[in-house]
């Protein structure tokens, strides 16, 4: 299995990179006269704020995916101590012989 490490974050910051390109969109086809929507796209204030809660989203978005990897070693690891008992339960039993039936 190869190793993706930080795609979660990646795809995150797509995700958010087109989401401001959306509502850049939405600003510029909205009913607004020209002046408004000139002043409200030339203050930049818009685009800091979405680029810094682009950036750390993508960093949460990090975050959780290294958190996620290391719950789930850890649970395969469990599930394979598990696994390894029981096999070595089954040949305890096996070496012990045929059980008399029950009744």
């Amino acid at each position: 299995m190869s190793d993706h490490s930080g795609d979660g974050g990646a795809y995150m910051g797509w995700f958010l990179f087109g989401a401001a390109l959306g509502a850049a969109a939405a600003l510029l086809l909205a009913p607004k006269t020209g002046r408004e929507t000139r002043e409200l796209l030339s203050s930049g204030d818009l685009a800091r704020r979405a680029q810094a809660i682009a950036t750390e989203a993508q960093g949460r978005a990090g975050e959780l995916l290294d958190k996620s990897r290391e719950l789930f070693e850890e649970q395969t690891q469990r599930l394979m101590g598990a696994f390894e008992a029981g096999k070595d339960a089954m040949r305890e039993e096996m070496k012990k012989g045929p059980t008399p039936p029950r009744g």
